[in-house]
């Protein structure tokens, strides 16, 4: 069940090879499907320690794959870690991120942003596994289903192309230093981040009407309706372009521009200083509004190394469909990774950036200073004398009855 939810590639490849079963209503076919899927039966064998369901072997797949069962061993114990650590780690990030002075500059915006999509994306992800290991059928509610599916598309597309439109307003300020200060502000940022907020709901919101809960061989998932499953195909090649080959292909062209301009500035910066040091002048460089954050390219590392593989399989799977099981077991392994991701972003920021940690270290003792105090008051006012508290009140109640028999009077 992993991967007919969240997983982009399996969505596709699923799809493609349940309408083949459909189409050819032979039981062959669905053997294939089953062995390229790996979604219910292996799901079972992966339960043989917590549970009392007999080990299911597929009659393709006489010995079941030790790879498989390993990362399905994985993701039922480290799953619900990444989805904990991850939505904490974000949280953090993202209260460093605007509640500091790190909300003035323009890219901390898309920064905080992808903390929210990442979070976003764990939880509606997190539905599918939590219905296929731990058996909690929220996914498979109609109307949970279609929203969270929803939900997951959006996520997934907003969490690539915040990082990608950082990556443009970082080219801009490398390659036009002065149109920076005009065009690349918090400002403007939040205003690009709502309209492609706005182009993803508006854009997904065709998942509401293709997705619902079905049965396939017996068992209840989240997929899409029978009927409609070869125009979801179709509109699957569509998507597989705009976020799988378009963002990334945006983002290593210009992240490679960015970085040739940088060694140009360094290298600019070093003759400056060497011709300076040897005639006792300084000469101000006009490259000096060039910066590259420390930030950056960790996470684009990040980025392309834990969803390239993902996005590379995702667009073989799409364009061809599934014929090769190797390919799907490669496909489960990367997924892995992938997950991974939206989950370690904060701890590259703790990693790579000084700025960060400093701000996070005074946001972590501004709020421990504010527990520290309220928990002094209330200790204060538990403490208080009790008979100074009852006279206080004596006085201000014969304050309040000589105010009303003046009334009175």
């Amino acid at each position: 069940m992993i991967w007919y939810h969240t997983a982009r590639s399996a969505h596709y490849h699923s799809t493609r090879m349940t309408a083949m079963a459909d189409e050819a209503m032979d039981m062959d076919v669905e053997n294939q499907y089953t062995d390229y899927n790996f979604t219910g039966n292996v799901i079972n064998y992966n339960f043989q320690n917590t549970s009392n369901r007999r080990l299911y072997i597929p009659r393709r797949m006489y010995q079941p794959d030790p790879m498989i069962i390993g990362i399905y061993k994985f993701s039922f114990y480290c799953y619900p870690v990444i989805l904990s650590v991850g939505s904490l780690g974000n949280i953090l990030a993202y209260l460093v991120f605007t509640r500091t002075r790190l909300k003035k500059v323009s890219s901390i915006q898309y920064l905080a942003a992808m903390t929210v999509t990442d979070t976003g994306f764990l939880w509606t992800f997190f539905l599918t596994p939590l219905y296929g290991y731990y058996r909690v059928p929220i996914i498979v509610q109609d109307g949970l289903c279609q929203f969270m599916t929803f939900l997951n598309y959006v996520f997934t597309f907003l969490s690539i192309w915040y990082l990608a439109a950082m990556v443009v307003e970082k080219f801009i300020g490398v390659y036009w230093p002065l149109k920076k200060s005009s065009m690349c502000t918090p400002f403007r940022a939040k205003l690009v981040m709502f309209f492609m907020s706005v182009i993803a709901v508006a854009c997904y919101s065709y998942v509401v009407y293709f997705f619902g809960p079905d049965k396939f061989q017996n068992v209840l998932r989240c997929m899409p309706w029978k009927e409609l499953r070869f125009h979801f195909h179709n509109l699957s090649k569509i998507d597989t372009f705009v976020v799988a080959i378009l963002p990334y292909s945006v983002i290593i062209l210009l992240t490679i521009l960015i970085a040739i301009r940088g060694c140009e500035y360094y290298r600019i910066s070093a003759s400056v200083e060497l011709w300076t040091g040897s005639h006792g002048s300084r000469v101000p460089s006009s490259q000096s509004s060039v910066r590259v954050t420390n930030i950056l390219f960790p996470v684009i590392i990040l980025t392309v190394l834990g969803n390239f593989p993902v996005m590379i399989l995702r667009t073989a799977m799409t364009l061809n469909g599934v014929r090769n099981p190797t390919l799907a077991k490669w496909n489960h392994l990367f997924y892995v990774f992938y997950i991974l991701n939206f989950g370690i972003k904060c701890f590259v920021y703790l990693v790579f950036s000084g700025s960060f940690r400093r701000r996070t270290r005074e946001l972590l003792r501004s709020g421990f200073n504010k527990m520290k105090d309220a928990c002094n008051r209330k200790h204060s006012v538990n403490e208080a004398d009790p008979q100074r508290i009852y006279l206080d009140s004596m006085s201000r109640g014969a304050i309040m009855r000589s105010r009303l028999m003046q009334s009175d009077i």
